[in-house]
């Protein structure tokens, strides 16, 4: 769904051709200082930075832009005389030192699940105890600040665990905070009407499910169990997913890793003493009982490397914000190093890409120097049949620079071998309409134009010409992902008087841009 467009864009993309122009110098020091590192140091720098309550997401090997920032905050809170984000010794153990309460209060232990093995960390270090539980692991705390239960469901799916949980919490008036699914798994953070705090994570397991729910009440005492969610997370995503993880601290991290990871090949410019993080003691809580290690996990193998195409790609965005947020799709931006928007009015921004979710071909942008601008309100619950239209620009070498507007209908509700994330539409769209909009007639966004059936394939397959098959990202599946980078937008509805398509239109021609890279 893209073009290459050199004669086209030349006059509208000025960027160096650098990736990551918007970062500034100092996240790139700190960077290469970070990734001179061992693979464990860094690893456990984000876990202290968690354990702290600096950072919320899980911790990986990369040095992303959320841990610079968590480490300028903790910087300033500490009053260093600079603040640069950089993870040196002073800075480290000064974190350990924040983080070392919380982490002996935790004392997390790897636990192996009775029946599948899988090992998670539990927070033995608040007098939790066993209570029975066919299903897994249930540990409580009599002080009824925390407890969590760490199970396997035989003979349930995955996706309808998730759509299941999602409508009991609807019902149950429980507020959820963000939900995530993706192919997999899934994770749900909420707080139930009686004011209870729950993390939910569960992972496809052959023929069943496994995973945990962590509940946490503050008025019955402070554990941070966001922190301690995060963290469980992240060791049962290392044994589900094969992402990289370290043992617990204070645990005697001599046995196996609780997932199998290369480490990277280190500089030997950096000379550092190792971080004093294995040094943290455990605290009295009983030694629990240690089932049998399981076999290591090992990841699955990368797919083969695709060459990444060259040139300019070309595609279409549209605003979720005010604050120039974009839409757009994963593969419009894959592999540039340098990304611009045209607008309306025919002005050539600069947009830096804040995250990408390539299972799901979403991206998000940030366009330089919009603060009040015009953007589309997103609309789940599409009927069937109901009429649609598209916006974008494709085709520019040949077709109008100005956009492309058409109709048509929504065709089904799923997409190919009933893929829920999509709609089927019949709504004629081309190379270059990727990431653009799917609008309906009250003028929301209801999808993501993604792709276009293959024909020749499906003739050469079939013998019969299908006639056009496309398919559009559905707006539940780019919530999920907005949700996920905490951008928050406006919610449309199907009310009130249907708009002119005209009118649709030329309000969709002023929140699209024409969006192009190299």
């Amino acid at each position: 769904m893209r073009s290459v467009l050199p004669s086209v864009v030349a006059c509208i993309l000025v960027l160096p051709a650098s990736a990551q122009t918007y970062r500034a110098p100092e996240f790139y020091r700190a960077e290469a200082y970070f990734n001179s590192s061992s693979f464990e140091d860094r690893i456990a720098a984000q876990v202290l930075l968690i354990a702290a309550g600096y950072q919320n997401v899980v911790p990986t090997e990369r040095f992303s832009l959320r841990t610079f920032e968590a480490i300028n905050r903790f910087e300033a809170d500490g009053r260093f005389s600079h603040i640069d984000g950089m993870l040196t010794k002073n800075v480290m153990d000064k974190l350990f030192d924040a983080a070392a309460p919380m982490l002996r209060m935790w004392d997390f232990r790897p636990t192996s699940h009775p029946v599948k093995g899988a090992q998670i960390w539990m927070p033995f270090g608040m007098g939790l105890r066993r209570v029975p539980s066919k299903n897994g692991i249930s540990l409580d705390d009599p002080g009824g600040r925390l407890k969590v239960g760490y199970n396997y469901f035989e003979n349930v799916f995955v996706e309808q665990a998730y759509q299941d949980l999602v409508e009991k919490m609807v019902r149950n008036r429980t507020t959820i905070h963000y939900k995530v699914f993706k192919e997999g798994w899934f994770v749900i953070s909420a707080t139930t009407s009686e004011g209870t705090d729950q993390y939910t994570r569960y992972h496809q397991d052959g023929s069943g499910i496994l995973g945990f729910t962590l509940f946490w009440n503050t008025a019955q005492g402070e554990v941070s169990g966001e922190r301690v969610a995060v963290l469980m997370s992240a060791s049962l995503g290392s044994v589900m997913n094969g992402r990289p993880m370290i043992q617990p601290p204070g645990y005697d991290r001599s046995g196996a890793p609780i997932a199998q990871a290369t480490a990277p090949v280190q500089p030997t410019t950096r000379v550092e003493p190792p971080t004093q993080f294995a040094a943290i003691p455990p605290s009295a809580a009983p030694e629990p009982k240690v089932e049998p290690k399981p076999a290591p996990v090992t990841p699955p193998a990368p797919a083969p490397k695709v060459e990444e195409e060259k040139g300019i790609k070309t595609g279409t965005g549209f605003f979720v914000t005010a604050g120039g947020k974009m839409l757009t799709n994963a593969h419009v931006i894959k592999g540039c190093s340098a990304v611009a928007v045209k607008l309306s009015d025919g002005s050539a921004r600069k947009a830096r890409v804040d995250a990408t979710d390539a299972n799901n071909d979403l991206a998000l942008l940030t366009v330089e120097g919009i603060t009040e601008g015009k953007f589309l309100k997103l609309r789940a619950g599409v009927r069937l049949g109901e009429s649609a239209a598209a916006f974008g620009y494709p085709h520019t070498d040949v077709l109008a620079s100005s956009g492309n507007f058409t109709l048509g209908n929504v065709t089904a509700l799923a997409g190919i071998n009933d893929d829920s994330r999509y709609y089927q539409i019949q709504v004629p769209v081309q190379s270059g309409n990727s990431g653009g909009p799917l609008l309906d007639y009250w003028g929301n966004a209801i999808g993501v134009v993604s792709s276009k059936l293959n024909v020749m394939k499906m003739a050469s397959l079939t013998g019969d010409v299908p006639q056009n098959v496309n398919f559009a990202l559905k707006a539940t599946t780019a919530l999920s992902f907005l949700e996920t980078n905490s951008v928050q937008v406006d919610l449309g509805s199907a009310t009130g008087e249907k708009r002119d398509p005209a009118d649709i239109a030329e309000a969709a021609k002023q929140v699209t841009g024409f969006v192009a890279c190299q």
